[in-house]
């Protein structure tokens, strides 16, 4: 827990907080983490930090720092997108109305992507905020297959892969300096923006007119 005697009472309290903050910048460049890559320092206030966050406590002896840190993710937009494992096209150069069918032959996986963070953590809250059909990762298969028509002298193009979504989302870092997590003096200590590729259950043909 943190220890009591190395907080000063007073008119000091201030400088102890700022000084501990200090420290905990140069403990995270200094350390190969997620916090370190790609980082912004945000301004620290002490207004409190949201309710719900799952807190772990750190101990830098070598610092003498002690520390609730917890992570917060925020889905900023999402948007469907397909991950395409092979295509194909099919003409019809007749004067009437043809049927093209399409048959998977690749065997394909596609897992959650993310640019910081921890992919974990970040699943569980876009299975909540995005979509619960989110998978951590989605296998295309072979012989499936599709029928579509193709229009006279016209053509279409087969796609077979994988539903899935391309989100924007913010990672913010809190820091509590409080005995307990999450107490008075607790502050957001860094905001990034970071970028997910996240596969869906749904897998299949999509047809597209050529």
């Amino acid at each position: 827990m943190t220890d009591h005697h190395a907080r000063p009472r007073g008119g000091s309290r201030r400088s102890m907080r700022w000084r501990s903050r200090a420290a905990v910048g140069a403990v995270l460049a200094t350390l190969t983490s997620t916090l370190a890559v790609g980082t912004s320092a945000a301004h620290a206030d002490d207004t409190g930090c949201p309710a719900g966050l799952n807190w772990s406590y750190y101990d830098w002896p070598e610092w003498n720092l002690r520390y609730w840190g917890a992570d917060e993710y925020v889905v900023d937009s999402s948007q469907p997108t397909f991950l395409v494992a092979e295509e194909r096209s099919v003409s019809n150069h007749t004067d009437s109305v043809a049927t093209a069918t399409f048959t998977s032959s690749v065997s394909r996986t596609y897992g959650l992507t993310l640019t910081v963070g921890v992919s974990a953590t970040l699943f569980q809250r876009l299975t909540t905020s995005v979509s619960a059909s989110i998978m951590t990762s989605t296998t295309t298969t072979t012989g499936v297959s599709a029928s579509a028509p193709v229009p006279a002298h016209g053509r279409v193009i087969g796609q077979y892969g994988v539903e899935a979504y391309n989100v924007n989302y913010t990672l913010n870092t809190y820091m509590s300096f409080s005995d307990t997590p999450g107490g008075e003096n607790c502050s957001l200590a860094s905001s990034t923006q970071g970028t997910s590729v996240a596969p869906t259950v749904y897998t299949g043909w999509r047809v597209l007119p050529g």
